[in-house]
């Protein structure tokens, strides 16, 4: 006959029971959050946003499994300005990073007192991750371990070969690979392998207690190189197009291995996965001018057009969240940081400019709280409200079309009639030109001199003057007729009415045909340190009478515009009462980009559009 037996524990032993109850109900409290910020995706390029020709079942599971967003937009069409306003949840500008880093050893990026999300749920009593690429500092106060990680595996530059783990701009010899601040040394081996094998080891290691990981993952940014697999699969695929796609399946493939890893886990259900691209696919030199595809979108990477900040973005948190939603509402990455503090139950941070979004993403059909927006990157800048959008200065890198210098610099569409914005609204509804231009000069970082303002044809001795440089020009700027041509450029230094340098100076010598008495020379120049485009430090002339034999140089002012932080374009004079036939003129660059600039310790531009002459 069984004997029967009750189990009493005793004191001690209910203590146990209780302490490991109360944890894992903790645990189950505090879902874990894992991002996944890819770097360079095009607007509609996977499966389940309508890329017929590529190959993403894991991505679409996950957006079944959650939901799609069709209006989600990032803060910046490029990658740090972006991924800072995702980690602090604040515009760039106000996250202290408006353009892209810099990338030389020791240099600074997002500020150290910035709060980002691995701080916040690193105060709510979770383990914190980055994986992959930073690209938001170079220093010790500026790196992944300073920001809030505690673990950190990755490269800090903005790209870098997928099996050498160099620099990819400025090498050769500039390795990029580190694990906790120290630089460690894998030479062949593949990159996403890496960062995918310390992925899923993370989330192992992690698995009972809760963890936030950033996968930061740095495809399909360029240099394309997918597996051989992905690359043997799109072989008929005519390239970029090919190897780009091939790059989104090796990407996809990377997130269903994660998936499974979750999975097999039991951790999937208490797992809050976000995914979204940084920015719109690059059309750069290195990208073999394309690759991605925005679809209906006008626009790429470095543009404010949809395609550069229209993109990709799911959220899925399986059995709490709902499924297979596909959600029209606007979304911005700023808003992840208040969203997922809502989700996860912990106090808001102050002193952000996202909006907590939760309650629109539990319950489909709800409208979106945020209805306007900001943009500024460079000389560009966007404001929406509602379905109406004014950019200043717009940049269509994708080419869809052709813009008009002075008539579409200001450029106003209707997101609702024309998704494209392929047509310039702003002359049938001068009304609305003037209410969204208020609305961004209201904004904290909208200035007068970024309005886009007619100028006049200039008058002055120089034009029709010939003239000659005496340095290397650059090769994307040699027309330097436009020097003396009467027109004043407008913000944009890739209109074609710039002459710029890297780091060095220019020296130019025109010949006014005749002797003329001088009694002013100016040259007009552009700032935009966001784009490392500073102030000319100054600038001096010479004069002569036969071109050979000139006189002792006169130097301009130094420039009290130098550190400036927003963009303008103004003049530096230098007054004289000469009489001669020949002008020298010497623009002196500020050299390196000084303190207190993203670009700091890089070689710092300079734009000059006409040297006029009285």
């Amino acid at each position: 006959m069984r004997a029967n037996f009750i189990f009493l524990p005793n004191k001690k032993q209910l203590c146990l029971i209780f302490i490991w109850i109360s944890l894992q109900c903790f645990s189950q409290n505090k879902p874990n959050v894992i991002i996944i910020y890819t770097d360079d995706q095009g607007a509609i390029d996977l499966g389940c946003y309508g890329a017929s020709d590529i190959h993403s079942p894991n991505i679409d599971k996950l957006a079944k499994q959650g939901t799609r967003f069709t209006q989600a937009y990032v803060a910046a069409p490029v990658c740090a300005p972006s991924r800072a306003a995702l980690l602090t949840g604040k515009y760039p500008q106000n996250a202290g990073v408006e353009g892209n880093t810099s990338h030389v050893p020791n240099s600074h990026g997002m500020p150290n007192q910035q709060y980002t999300l691995a701080e916040l749920f690193k105060d709510n009593g979770y383990k914190t991750g980055h994986i992959g690429k930073w690209h938001l500092g170079m220093s010790a106060e500026t790196s992944p371990n300073a920001q809030g990680f505690d673990y950190s595996f990755g490269h800090l530059r903005g790209c870098i070969d997928n099996y050498s783990h160099y620099f990819f701009w400025a090498g050769p010899n500039v390795h990029d690979l580190y694990e906790n601040g120290k630089e460690v040394f894998y030479d062949g081996q593949y990159f996403p392998d890496l960062a995918s094998d310390r992925a899923l080891k993370y989330v192992e290691d992690h698995k009972e207690e809760p963890f936030f990981m950033y996968y930061a993952i740095n495809m399909p940014h360029y240099p394309y190189q997918p597996t051989d697999k992905w690359r043997d699969f799109y072989k008929d695929v005519e390239k970029p197009r090919g190897d780009y796609a091939a790059f989104i399946s090796t990407i996809d493939e990377r997130i269903g291995f994660l998936m499974d890893k979750l999975d097999m886990l039991g951790i999937r259900d208490n797992t809050i996965i976000v995914y979204q691209s940084d920015n719109g696919h690059s059309t750069e030199t290195r990208a073999f001018n394309g690759g991605g595809n925005a679809g209906p979108y006008r626009g790429a990477k470095s543009s404010l057009f949809e395609g550069g900040i229209r993109l990709p973005t799911i959220i899925s948190w399986k059995n709490n969240l709902p499924h297979n939603v596909v959600n029209h509402e606007f979304f911005m990455n700023i808003d992840w940081l208040p969203t997922l503090a809502k989700l996860c139950n912990f106090n808001l941070p102050k002193d952000i400019d996202g909006l907590d979004l939760s309650e629109m993403i539990k319950t489909p059909n709800t409208a979106s709280q945020r209805t306007g927006a900001f943009w500024k990157y460079g000389n560009q800048w966007a404001v929406r409200n509602g379905n109406w959008k004014l950019m200043g200065y717009p940049k269509d890198t994708s080419n869809k079309g052709k813009l008009d210098l002075e008539q579409d610099a200001l450029f106003l569409s209707n997101l609702d009639d024309d998704i494209s914005e392929m047509k310039n609204l702003a002359s049938q509804y001068p009304e609305m030109v003037e209410a969204l231009k208020t609305k961004y000069l209201a904004w904290e970082h909208g200035f007068e001199t970024d309005i886009p303002k007619k100028t006049k044809p200039l008058n002055h001795l120089g034009i029709n003057a010939k003239i000659k440089s005496t340095t290397k020009l650059n090769n994307r700027y040699k027309n330097i007729e436009i020097l003396i041509d009467g027109k004043r450029g407008f913000l944009d230094f890739g209109s074609g009415q710039w002459i710029g340098q890297e780091g060095g100076d220019l020296e130019f010598i025109l010949d006014l045909n005749e002797m003329k008495v001088i009694s002013e020379v100016t040259i007009g120049y552009l700032h935009n340190p966001s784009n490392w485009v500073f102030s000319p430090k100054f600038f001096e002339v010479a004069f002569s009478n036969d071109g050979v034999n000139f006189s002792k140089t006169m130097p301009s002012e130094i420039s009290k515009k130098i550190n400036d932080k927003h963009n303008f374009s103004d003049t530096l004079s230098i007054h004289t009462n000469k009489a001669a036939r020949f002008i020298k003129l010497t623009v002196k660059n500020i050299g390196e980009i000084p303190e207190g600039h993203a670009g700091v310790g890089n070689l710092g531009w300079f734009f000059i559009d006409e040297i006029i002459i009285k």
